[in-house]
């Protein structure tokens, strides 16, 4: 059956149909108008916590291998094989004659860089002006490639002498390391020199006058003798740390099981020593990935989950050692990586007696923190190591930099640049989301 319509509902349904088309043309134009439609978060505050969880071993004390945390030549092993020990027992010593003499040559650096530091305090009373300085520095700079060039040939010849066999490892690396402090010394002296010539150059060109050319200038140097004095002594602190750990004692009371130090003459940071075997305190011990060692120190509390007929036991524990190097590896995928050894004292609990070698799962908090301002991950990006959100201003996304203390996840704890409430452009990954584009928040 057809159906006929007269001219005026012809009409209507024309109208009707001109109208849907341009609302619809209207709505796109709108939309075109406004711009892309973008997700958006306010920020809030809220609890934050971020776990990682990592595979482990228990240990009581059977089999513990005991790393050495230095390289260098054995001195003295003070123990053998069965014999019984305490822990505080001196085990073996590594000689420390290289470190002592890198220690002083760092100390000499930094006697030099001191009194560098109070020449040129001098110099800014004394000399007319800072041409002096610079010429006293262009001075050393000759002294210190003279020092280079002596040790550089004592180096070379020390490396033939000693690939022939005729000077000891000690003396080689001796002579080596006088050679890379002469290096270092010669590189900072013409560093200095250069710097300070180009600094004094656009002080000049500034066009400003003789009086404030010397005040810029000699705080400058001041700057860059403090810089070098810090990295001094951030050196010796770290000499100092392997010096001692060149006496080598037992953590705990055993037996010496095994003891590959007696047979080499020269140890790597890493090498096993030796392997205690005795009862002793329960631990557990993992290996997690360089990304997350930082984020541990001894003292943090770990919680150990042990599966024991499909039920979750759950143990306390607290980390005891962070090993300062980390071992390659290979991940599940067959990729290279690097893992960082970690050791944890288990809370004592009667129900672990007789669970050695039990694997177990290890939950380290990286972070915690309460009433934190947070807002989305996926809200932030990064532009060269500065971390940033997109805001809505005037219809136009707009970048503003924020700091950001901690990221998860699905959460990033913003330590400034953002108050509570303020509303940010989620999900920024969106290509048409950019400086100055077009949008509104809505879908």
């Amino acid at each position: 059956m057809k159906i006929r319509l007269d001219g005026r509902k012809k009409i209507l349904c024309f109208l009707a149909a001109g109208i849907l088309l341009a609302l619809a043309i209207g709505r796109t134009a709108l939309k075109s108008f406004r711009g892309a439609p973008v997700e958006t978060a306010a920020a809030s505050y809220d609890t934050v916590e971020d776990r990682y969880t990592e595979e482990g071993t228990i240990t009581a004390g059977g089999e513990y291998r005991l790393v050495s945390d230095v390289s260098g030549p054995v001195k003295e092993v003070l123990v053998r094989e069965n014999d019984g020990v305490k822990a505080g027992d001196v085990l073996f010593t590594i000689d420390d004659k290289d470190l002592l003499h890198e220690k002083s040559l760092c100390e000499s650096t930094l006697a030099g860089y001191k009194a560098k530091l109070e020449q040129s305090r001098i110099g800014q009373v004394m000399a007319s002006s800072p041409q002096e300085y610079l010429d006293s520095v262009r001075a050393d700079v000759a002294v210190k490639e003279a020092d280079y060039q002596a040790a550089k040939t004592l180096s070379d010849a020390s490396q033939s002498l000693y690939s022939a066999g005729s000077i000891s490892k000690i003396e080689w690396e001796k002579n080596r390391a006088t050679y890379e402090y002469a290096t270092l010394a010669w590189e900072q002296a013409k560093g200095r020199y250069e710097e300070s010539r180009r600094f004094l150059e656009s002080l000049k060109a500034g066009g400003i006058d003789e009086t404030t050319i010397n005040g810029r200038f000699y705080e400058s140097v001041e700057e860059q003798l403090k810089a070098q004095i810090k990295s001094q002594e951030t050196t010796m602190e770290q000499l100092e740390d392997r010096l001692k750990k060149c006496v080598v004692a037992a953590d705990r009371d055993g037996i010496i099981t095994s003891l590959p130090v007696a047979d080499i003459s020269y140890i790597q940071a890493g090498e096993t020593a030796l392997t205690i075997s005795g009862r002793g305190k329960v631990q557990i011990e993992s290996d997690v990935l360089t990304s997350i060692a930082p984020y541990l120190s001894p003292g943090d509390k770990v919680t150990v989950v042990l599966q024991l007929k499909n039920q979750d036991k759950i143990y306390g524990g607290t980390i005891s050692q962070v090993y300062d190097y980390a071992s390659k590896g290979t991940s599940a995928l067959g990729m290279d990586e690097y893992r960082v050894h970690v050791k944890m004292d288990m809370d004592e609990d009667p129900d672990l007696e007789g669970k050695e070698g039990y694997g177990a799962n290890i939950r380290f908090t990286l972070y915690q923190g309460e009433n934190k301002l947070v807002i989305p991950s996926s809200a932030v990006f990064e532009v060269d190591d500065s971390n940033f959100v997109f805001v809505i201003k005037n219809g136009k996304a707009e970048k503003l930099p924020v700091e950001v203390e901690y990221k998860t996840a699905s959460q990033t704890v913003i330590k400034e640049g953002l108050t509570k409430g303020q509303v940010v452009i989620d999900h920024v990954d969106s290509e048409a989301i950019y400086e100055g584009a077009k949008v509104y928040a809505g879908s």
